[in-house]
């Protein structure tokens, strides 16, 4: 009889789904950063230097 209350319970299903689909997002973010991570970089020192023109102190 205790089986199948553990059988029918669906409590932690839930969980479960979340904590596979944080995974699955993670796993893209990590994916995106590996694909675009040396573009953005690259993006980013060219408007500081940019900035930094602006103000006199340029590379």
């Amino acid at each position: 009889m205790k089986k199948l209350s553990l059988i029918r319970d669906k409590k932690g299903a839930n969980l479960v789904e979340y904590i596979i689909l944080v995974g699955v997002i993670a796993l893209i973010a990590i994916a995106g950063f590996k694909m675009f991570g040396s573009k953005v970089q690259d993006k980013i020192e060219q408007q500081a230097g940019s900035v930094g023109g602006i103000n006199g102190t340029a590379k």
